[in-house]
């Protein structure tokens, strides 16, 4: 994953970090909690690395599977385990920037999600889900900033889930 092996990747998003937590320090009217969310999104929202799924409900692994595993139409989004604003709260709402290994740790953690039906997405608690193996989040890349890459290798992947989903309930 570029963002982990690529260190002037790193040292140029930390430092639009840093600028970003300088200039709302300077003109906190100027720069209110929902702009730093927002700069925060534009700035690392839509890359491969960006919004790693590490999961899917069980609900949605069902929705794949009535749509032969391919991805139904606004019916599965990818939810936040931790809200993008929480996130922007732990990097911006501090006395001084943090460390540029560290805001690469809290960006990733907290940006990890899960693909969950669109009505769960919009509940305030988070939904059960099944974990996945994503590490390198080769799976369900950014494609838009909201989107993902639903190619074979997901529809062959969700297939196995499911597949595997029905063996554990039967044991």
């Amino acid at each position: 994953m570029a963002i982990h092996a690529d260190n002037n990747l790193r040292a140029a998003l930390h430092s639009v970090y840093v600028a970003i937590f300088n200039a709302k320090q300077t003109c906190p009217e100027g720069f209110r909690d929902n702009d730093t969310t927002r700069l925060l999104t534009a700035l690392m929202g839509s890359k491969p690395w960006s919004w790693k799924v590490v999961g899917v409900t069980p609900e949605a692994l069902d929705l794949f599977k009535q749509n032969n595993f391919k991805r139904p139409p606004r019916l599965i989004q990818r939810g936040h385990k931790i809200n993008r604003v929480e996130t922007a709260r732990q990097l911006f709402d501090r006395p001084t920037p943090i460390m540029l290994d560290e805001f690469i740790h809290i960006f990733l953690k907290n940006d990890e999600t899960v693909l969950m039906t669109a009505e769960q997405n919009r509940k305030k608690d988070f939904p059960n889900y099944i974990p996945i193996n994503n590490s390198n989040a080769e799976l369900f890349p950014s494609g838009s900033l909201v989107g993902w890459q639903h190619r074979q290798v997901e529809i062959d992947f969700l297939r196995h889930l499911y597949a595997n989903q029905e063996v554990d309930l039967q044991s």
